[in-house]
């Protein structure tokens, strides 16, 4: 292919982001010259590749729908049965002793995990299919950024020789590598510092396979078998450990640690991770130091979260997947930001050479995309040492679970995130939204310094509220305009419905307790009784006693874990 010297999208970097947008953006305006230049050479390995293999409603929808690979994903790739997570119990030397979270049957919204390797070697084919020009082996050594109507410049190596380009929209999709961040200083730090290692197993685990002597576990499921087919979490004090199957026939296994509780340097080798199993997962580490032959890699990665302070720029230049914002993978919301990253891209290029004016839309979807992020890294920012307090962690888990799939996610799934008009109608709702969750995050937190709880293990089964099953259901429902806007304030009023009722199963542990047959404000909840007055508790447009939470919740008290905690002490 000709060096073109000049083109109207350039897209750093050819991976998972990259690929996905220069499918989108093709197919959305077949006219549009795109280049990729990626560093990387040839097809992509199998399995040891990358993680990022767990999708989740918004990122499931996003690569089957959107971008076309419904077909490659159902035949290549493993179904999701959802996100399951495992409590601490008696030294986790038994599996069906700890506390388990996660659905009986696959969700009626399919999801997927995926082999990275195997999934970006057919988005190479279905870009290049679509004309995209994809220049590998591509070193990107510069780039120049310039405002107004002006082209973008990016100076790049390969083969040897050194090559310019220039073009209308610079795309960077390149990873931590961080092009744009590092040229405009637009790095923000968070305080989320955890620590990952991982590794791939070849031959997989099959947890089930930990439990089949009690036959009262294996009836949890609908079928025997399918357990090792969700994204497993096991969780404890400062950590949470996944175990995600691949279709190529391996298992990924990583470790994400609170370095104030577990040191980075107790899991930086595979050396190390072995023995931190042992003290942690001492099954999981019964089953890989018997198969250190089968091991196909290992990646350590410290400090992984960090922000961005814009994604979208009126000159041109977009942040999309981990070139913007990463929280961490607890719930697995990559897929989801690259999903919703590359949409308003897309959409923004066609609109811009179709010659609209984007500034109001840009500014509009750039704000929701920060709001978003700040929303999923508040579900994970200084709750690592919950992980192992089920007391805190059975209705934290059920909360996030149902805010997962209601909000930003129901719009994306329901092709609606594009609508602008639809948008602004419902941006007053997802605030909403926003804000119960960045209350009750915190009131989570102060929890866990109230209450811990350690139990040799359960007395049977969790079942989740009806409110928490109800949001995995809209996801396959049909909607006008109407309807799902008037969905989501439904969804809005069982939240706040929740959010009072997890207040006043947390402030039992107060000095001071709050009256339930008084109304509270969901928006002014809090642990800290000297702002209750100030912040508004029992004043404001929302009002609610705890008797009306939970009618309106139906069955909020199956949030709790009171129930289960046989031998608690």
């Amino acid at each position: 292919m000709v060096d073109q010297a000049t083109t109207d999208v350039v897209i750093l970097g050819g991976g998972l982001a990259g690929l996905t947008l220069a499918v989108q953006l093709k197919n959305a305006r077949p006219e549009t010259d795109v280049v990729i230049l990626d560093k990387r050479q040839g097809l992509a390995p199998e399995a040891a590749f990358k993680v990022g293999e767990s999708t989740v409603p918004a990122g499931a929808h996003y690569f089957a729908q959107t971008v076309g690979m419904k077909e490659h994903l159902e035949k290549f790739h493993l179904k999701k049965n959802g996100l399951r997570f495992f409590q601490p119990a008696g030294g986790n030397q038994d599996l069906t002793r700890r506390i388990e979270l996660g659905p009986r049957e696959f969700p009626a919204h399919n999801n997927y995990q995926i082999d990275r390797g195997r999934f970006e070697n057919e988005l190479t084919r279905m870009a290049l299919d679509a004309g995209a020009d994809l220049r590998q082996g591509a070193a990107i050594t510069d780039i120049e950024l310039r405002e107004g109507d002006q082209d973008h410049t990016v100076s790049y190596t390969q083969g040897g020789e050194q090559r310019t380009i220039a073009a209308r929209w610079l795309v960077d999709a390149a990873g931590r590598a961080h092009f744009v961040k590092r040229k405009l200083g637009l790095s923000r730090e968070v305080s989320h510092t955890i620590n990952a290692s991982w590794f791939r197993l070849t031959g997989g685990i099959d947890l089930e396979e930990w439990g089949t002597d009690d036959p009262r576990w294996m009836a949890r499921m609908n079928r025997p078998g399918i357990r090792k087919f969700s994204t497993n979490h096991l969780m404890g004090e400062g950590y949470w450990v996944w175990l995600i199957p691949l279709g190529s026939d391996h298992i990924s296994v990583g470790v994400c640690a609170d370095p104030r509780i577990h040191p980075y340097e107790g899991i930086q080798t595979f050396e190390k991770v072995q023995e931190w199993l042992r003290a942690n997962e001492p099954q999981l580490a019964e089953v890989v130091d018997g198969r250190t032959g089968d091991v196909a890699d290992f990646i350590s990665l410290k400090d992984f979260a960090f922000g961005t302070e814009r994604v979208y720029s009126p000159d041109r230049w977009m942040l999309v997947g981990e070139a913007g914002a990463f929280a961490d993978a607890f719930y697995s919301p990559g897929s989801d930001m690259i999903g919703y990253g590359n949409s308003v891209t897309t959409d923004l290029v066609s609109r811009d050479f179709a010659g609209e004016d984007i500034t109001e839309r840009l500014e509009f979807y750039n704000e929701l995309h920060l709001r978003t992020f700040e929303f999923v890294l508040s579900k994970v920012e200084d709750h690592y040492p919950a992980f192992g307090n089920p007391a805190v962690m059975v209705p934290k888990l059920c909360w996030d679970a149902m805010l997962n799939h209601v909000g930003v996610v129901l719009t994306f799934v329901k092709d609606r995130f594009l609508d602008y008009g639809f948008m602004r109608r419902v941006r007053g709702d997802l605030e909403k939204l926003f804000t119960l969750n960045d209350r009750i995050q915190q009131i989570f937190r102060d929890w866990n310094e109230l209450e811990k709880v350690v139990t040799d293990g359960p007395a049977g089964a969790y079942v989740p509220a009806k409110a928490i099953k109800d949001s995995h259901a809209t996801l396959v429902v049909d909607y006008t305009d109407d309807e799902l806007a008037a969905e989501l304030s439904r969804d809005v009023r069982v939240a706040e419905a929740l959010a009072v009722a997890v207040f006043h199963r947390a402030a039992r542990k107060l000095d001071v307790t709050p009256d339930p047959e008084v109304p509270v404000n969901p928006y002014a909840i809090s642990l800290r009784p000297d702002d209750w007055q100030s912040d508004g508790l029992y004043s404001g447009q929302v009002l609610l006693t705890l008797a009306q939470a939970e009618e309106i919740s139906e069955g909020s008290q199956g949030l709790f874990v009171d129930p289960l905690l046989d031998g608690a002490a």
